[in-house]
């Protein structure tokens, strides 16, 4: 098939220097025909993480300051793609990803996400999810309702990205923020099938019940007003 757009895969990252090829490798696997660029946009790891991404011919793009928004942002404007496709370094993508994206694209969506599994303990964190959001009859997740995070691995129209002015360039978020101003804008859509795979290590590390409860409250908390840069020091980072 000639003419299919142009992907720029976009691994936001810092200090992942044990998940760095996992991830390159998991994007290099694709089964896709077209272009595909591949940028690390890195928020100045002190480990191997950079060095270890320039091994596999990565751009990499280092951000003014470490922040997901700031990062992202300042990959996407290096970025050369039609559609951008913002990841972790802790997902695990089927082989049809791409594809799948581009089948969503061609019906013109302006992007989304995927729903996804955990690695592990993925039905007991799943069933925390429904119990503590209180889902019970209606059991949609937030990603059913075109609000996607970066664990659901938002894709977007690079043209639809700009027009969008990119993420808020808050501390915690801004993946929330930007997929509510794509929905209302755009048509959006979630991929059922392929589901991403993603870590439970937060989970693990900082405990399930207490994860599971900073989701619910940082988002409760962001929607009445309450400052980000105040929620994002509730939410530590967790290697």
């Amino acid at each position: 098939m000639k003419n299919l757009p142009k992907i720029t895969a976009i691994i936001v990252a810092y200090n992942e220097e044990l998940m760095i090829e996992q991830i390159i490798s998991e994007l290099k696997k694709q089964n896709y025909n077209g272009e595909v660029e591949y940028i690390l946009a890195d928020g100045g790891s002190n480990d191997q993480t950079v060095e270890l991404a320039k091994k596999h011919h990565l751009s990499i793009v280092l951000s003014k300051q470490k922040g997901k928004a700031v990062q992202m942002n300042t990959a996407a404007q290096a970025a050369t793609g039609d559609v951008l496709f913002f990841v972790h370094a802790d997902m695990q993508f089927p082989n049809n990803t791409f594809t799948s994206i581009i089948d969503v694209i061609t019906q013109g969506y302006a992007g989304g996400g995927f729903a996804n599994v955990f690695d592990s303990q993925n039905e007991k964190i799943k069933n925390l999810g429904n119990l503590l959001n209180l889902r019970f009859l209606d059991k949609r997740e937030q990603s059913d309702k075109g609000v996607f995070y970066g664990d659901n691995a938002i894709f977007v129209l690079k043209d639809a990205f700009h027009t969008l002015g990119g993420f808020k360039e808050i501390p915690i978020m801004e993946d929330f923020d930007f997929s509510k101003r794509l929905s209302k804008k755009y048509k959006t859509f979630k991929i059922r099938e392929p589901q991403i795979i993603v870590s439970s290590r937060r989970h693990i590390k900082a405990g399930f019940i207490k994860t599971r409860l900073q989701w619910v409250f940082i988002r409760i908390f962001f929607q009445w007003g309450v400052s980000p840069f105040l929620l994002a020091k509730w939410y530590k980072d967790i290697r």
